[in-house]
């Protein structure tokens, strides 16, 4: 078998949905021998080119003009230019690799590529896979062609994966006729409970907090949306021996800013030894996760974050903004941390001290029934169930 996987985004340019999507298939071709092809937009390398990444070629097309530094009439014409431009070397592509060579498409994320190729597969009767990965007022891209879309996933050869109980409801309303809701997967392998020795252990590798400490984590790309500065004002409430990690990825001008502006507030509020901040793509997320008492999530608008599960698989609390069929679904207040629903610096650091008193058992009676319920293992196994079903 073999499946074409086309992404908004891939590695080595971060995205959730484009570090999943690699996982997802390399576990699948190990454990399946399920063979594929990887496809990719890029919002950064203005080039199209080939190149290999842990061993898989990608081939990546992506319009040569910022778009972003565009206005007016010049940015509404090179949006239908690269319009053109993405979907003509997306055909190109298939022409040269052959659409006979594949069994299914499987998308994630929203681009002119994922559109047209799936409108193709569609037209060649080939089965068709739609993962959301993004909070949408549609399950649709774009929402102009929604009524040709619309007829593709009324056929019984097509499934629409939602990650949230927020985006299968979407899924419902827009007459999607299969819809399979689950969570992100989460690697067992690695998301998983250690003693506090080990913790202990991770921590003084890791950080110069110390054990005394109370060590609140926030791993994110530095775009506006995740919130980083929020968790500043809230860290101000809470006594000394509270400490914050911020990590996250620096890819281009507007992480660059917002990355500026976290550095530029720790030292207006004096939080220069209670912060380590950096800047990298964390391998080792797990580890961090792992050394730390309590996992923080403000962002403010998120399909599924996937960190919230494998926050709570290594029996560490959440406090999470309170997102409706999301985080609300998954976060179970007073075992597996709090959904806070409001942005308020007091309420966060008074959720945050609670969290970090939930017992121990509870955190470990929580995370074997996240774990259960995310377990990469048995949504690969899933996977493989539905993709047979449907070619």
């Amino acid at each position: 078998m073999k499946v074409l996987l086309v992404s908004s985004k891939y590695l080595p340019e971060y995205s959730g949905s484009g570090f999943r999507a690699h996982n997802l298939y390399k576990r699948l071709y190990r454990k399946f021998d399920i063979d594929y092809d990887v496809l990719c937009n890029s919002l950064i390398n203005k080039k199209n080119e080939i190149y290999e990444y842990d061993g898989v070629e990608v081939n990546k097309i992506s319009y040569p003009i910022e778009l972003e530094k565009l206005n007016g009439f010049k940015k509404k014409f090179q949006v239908i230019i690269s319009m053109i431009y993405e979907c003509y070397h997306s055909y190109k592509f298939i022409k040269n690799k052959n659409i006979k060579n594949y069994d299914l498409i499987h998308t994630f994320g929203n681009s002119w590529s994922i559109a047209f190729l799936t409108y193709y597969f569609y037209l060649k009767k080939k089965p068709i896979i739609r993962e959301l990965v993004n909070n949408m007022n549609t399950p649709y891209y774009p929402i102009q062609f929604e009524k040709f879309f619309i007829k593709i996933f009324q056929t019984n050869n097509t499934i629409m994966i939602a990650i949230s109980k927020k985006l299968q409801e979407l899924c419902k309303t827009h007459k999607v006729k299969n819809i399979w809701m689950r969570p992100n997967p989460i690697n067992e392998n690695k998301f998983f409970i250690i003693d506090k020795i080990g913790k202990l252990k991770l921590r003084n590798k890791l950080t110069n907090f110390s054990n005394d400490d109370i060590v609140l984590t926030h791993i994110a790309t530095f775009i506006t949306q995740k919130n980083h500065i929020f968790l500043l004002d809230v860290l101000k409430k809470l006594p000394e021996k509270y400490k914050l990690y911020l990590g996250g990825t620096v890819e281009n001008n507007e992480h660059k800013v917002n990355f500026e502006r976290v550095q530029k507030k720790i030292i207006e509020l004096e939080l220069k030894d209670r912060v380590v901040l950096t800047k990298k793509f964390l391998e080792n997320m797990d580890e961090y996760i792992k050394l730390s008492d309590v996992f923080l999530f403000p962002t403010w608008n998120e399909a599924l974050g996937t960190p919230v599960l494998e926050a709570q698989a290594c029996g560490v609390p959440v406090v999470a903004n309170l997102m409706q069929g999301s985080t609300d679904y998954w976060i179970k207040d007073n075992i597996g941390g709090f959904a806070v629903e409001k942005f308020d610096d007091e309420i966060w650091a008074k959720k945050i001290k609670l969290a970090s008193m939930i017992p121990n058992e509870t955190l470990r009676n929580n995370s074997s029934k996240i774990t259960k319920i995310a377990s990469a293992k048995n949504i690969d196994t899933e996977y493989f169930k539905r993709i047979k079903a449907i070619t």
